[in-house]
């Protein structure tokens, strides 16, 4: 979302590193001055200056603790599903806590969406209940009002973020009920990503209304958020799009099945000349029916002519230990999101015999891998 050059470290809570992009600093410092200089002398107008900013400063605070505690909510459900958060980082538009993979059942979805809006209706409880021991306690108004705020704002992020629609909380709750109804995480998700296209597409309609028919300069703002939500929404159709194609496809669909064998003594020359421009992963023998490694023949590329004529296939070939595998049974996104999204070359292995049936290079699979469009139609095959 933004890179670590233009954010601020705030150190690690949980064992998880927590940053800040520069613009949160911008807004934090311009909204504490105009709530401290323009909203609270309306609620009381003796109270000092000085007071009303340390007020205003102590507001902006506890609303930015208020979605740190969201994401927070995410990350610790999701470690609990044994899925570790990388970071969690606080921007513009609010906080992402950085998942290291999907959730692998409906229960881990629901729960992991659920916990962010979860924390900050409790947040609002326990701000309401702070204006009320400070209203029984008889202190100043204008503390009472800041605490009724920040409840008020904490009901804003626990409502906006449960509409169901992708990319926010309530869009992971709603893929979390088709998933257990259907079965079909990647449908599910991808049915919550086209409603956060239309959710934006009206948010966006309606910030627009906001400038050019009210001449509200806030709707610039509305018609961003907007943008926003239908910008990483069709990020989540293109991510349902791709792994739902992987899901349904097994390793047996894509591999080259029983590869004829070289010998490592060959030139690069040679390999190019018998297998000609094709991207493939062969194995290479030494002594007859002895495996020694492979070669994903797409290499013979990096080198320059004179170089492949005396470079031997020994050279560069992987070891067979070293080649990622996977069984011919599972699906190719399950060998994926253990191997990378395009691992040089991969092995089949035949479940029931053990042995090596076939090979697979990215480009026996990249067709799988294309943007959809943008309702996550398929794209048509040029190739």
């Amino acid at each position: 979302m933004f890179s670590n050059a233009r954010s601020i470290p705030l150190g690690r809570v949980a064992g998880i590193p927590v940053r800040m992009s520069w613009s949160v600093l911008a807004v934090s410092v311009v909204g504490s001055w105009l709530l401290a200089t323009n909203a609270l002398p309306r609620i009381d107008d003796t109270l000092l200056l000085r007071w009303r900013l340390v007020l205003a400063l102590a507001g902006v605070l506890f609303f930015l603790g208020s979605i740190l505690a969201h994401e927070f909510g995410h990350a610790l459900v999701a470690r609990r599903h044994n899925i570790s958060t990388s970071s969690i980082r606080l921007w513009i538009f609010g906080g992402v806590a950085a998942l290291s993979s999907s959730a692998k059942s409906p229960k881990a979805e629901f729960q992991i969406a659920i916990a962010g809006p979860a924390t900050n209706a409790v947040l609002a409880g326990l701000f309401f209940g702070t204006e009320w021991a400070t209203t029984q306690l008889g202190a100043p108004e204008t503390v009472g009002m800041v605490a009724a705020g920040l409840g008020i704002l904490n009901v804003l992020l626990t409502v906006t973020n449960m509409i169901p629609a992708a990319p926010l909380d309530g869009g992971r709750v709603l893929s979390s009920i088709l998933w257990a109804r259907t079965g079909r995480p990647e449908w599910a998700r991808l049915i919550s990503a086209r409603i956060g296209i239309v959710t934006g597409g009206l948010v966006v309609t309606y910030g627009l209304y906001e400038v050019l028919i009210q001449d509200r300069v806030a709707g610039f703002y509305t018609a961003v958020i907007g943008a926003f939500i239908a910008l990483a929404a069709r990020a989540d159709v293109v991510t349902a799009s791709i792994r739902g194609r992987l899901a349904s496809t097994s390793v047996a669909d894509v591999l080259w099945p029983f590869p004829n064998a070289i010998h490592d003594s060959l030139s690069l020359n040679d390999v190019a000349v018998a297998l000609g421009p094709d991207s493939r992963s062969v194995p290479v023998q030494r002594w007859a029916n002895e495996t020694i490694g492979y070669l994903p023949t797409q290499v013979v590329s990096n080198f320059s002519a004179t170089d492949r004529a005396w470079t031997k296939v020994s050279d560069v070939m992987t070891p067979v230990e070293m080649v990622p595998s996977a069984w011919t049974s599972e699906s190719l996104l399950d060998a994926l999101e253990r191997h990378g999204t395009e691992p040089d070359q991969m092995l089949g292995i035949d479940p029931d015999r053990g042995t090596v049936v076939g090979t697979a290079t990215p480009s026996q699979f990249r067709h799988l891998l294309v943007a959809p469009r943008i309702w996550g139609g398929v794209p048509d095959r040029t190739d």
